[in-house]
């Protein structure tokens, strides 16, 4: 059993205690973030030290470390705090959830974060530091490039390929052979069919309002 060091203290951070905790042989011993975002002294029972002293209490021989943060800024937050956790020494894990299914054994890269459901099909390629959420489908010959972030729900259909610094949004539709270009947002629901340029972003709009409210519009279903 491994002692790991947890980046982060929001919702991200409480994601990735739950998961490493129930579900991986390691033992999370402490939370740290950068000391101008430090607000309590603990979490979840364990301490939360300031990212700048991390190594005097916890010496990267001896810990490896998790970077448990969202897709800010395109995730150049957590890439930054994933390189400066490596020029320091640590080793960054990753997980990958035991209900998740990679049948072809795709090497995975450091510091990913894959959910229950997962489906990472043979001949696909993972880099660093990618998140993928819940659900999500990875197509024969995928590719996704370090640094990204797949929320649930998604397909990312055969050959597609993501380039580095993408978030892509829940229940999104990546097509056959496209390219998504480096630090583009694909939005939730939307469909990608073609090349999508570097710093795209694609946003389908929401379903629009019905006339009626609720309770009008059950008197009129039951009516008919």
């Amino acid at each position: 059993m491994s002692k790991l060091i947890i980046f982060g203290a929001g919702k991200i951070a409480d994601e990735a205690y739950f998961y490493l905790t129930n579900d991986s042989p390691h033992q999370i011993v402490a939370f740290t973030v950068d000391a101008a975002y430090l607000n309590e002294k603990e979490k979840l029972g364990l301490p939360v030290v300031p990212f700048e002293e991390i190594q005097d209490h916890y010496p990267p021989g001896d810990f490896q470390m998790f970077v448990a943060v969202g897709y800010q800024d395109l995730n150049r937050f957590r890439a930054q705090k994933y390189g400066e956790a490596k020029t320091r020494g640590y080793e960054l894990i990753s997980y990958v959830s035991s209900r998740a299914s990679n049948v072809g054994q795709v090497e995975v890269g450091d510091n990913c974060f894959v959910l229950e459901y997962a489906v990472i099909q043979p001949c696909s390629k993972i880099g660093n530091d990618v998140f993928i959420w819940s659900g999500n489908h990875i197509g024969h010959h995928a590719s996704v490039g370090d640094h990204c972030y797949i929320a649930g729900n998604v397909v990312v259909s055969g050959n597609a390929r993501i380039e580095p610094y993408c978030f892509v949004g829940v229940s999104a539709t990546l097509g056959h052979e496209i390219t998504v270009g480096r630090e583009s947002f694909i939005g939730a629901g939307s469909l990608i069919t073609k090349n999508v340029e570097p710093k795209s972003v694609y946003i389908t709009p929401d379903t629009q309002k019905f006339r009626l409210d609720s309770s009008a519009f059950l008197r009129l279903t039951k009516m008919k």
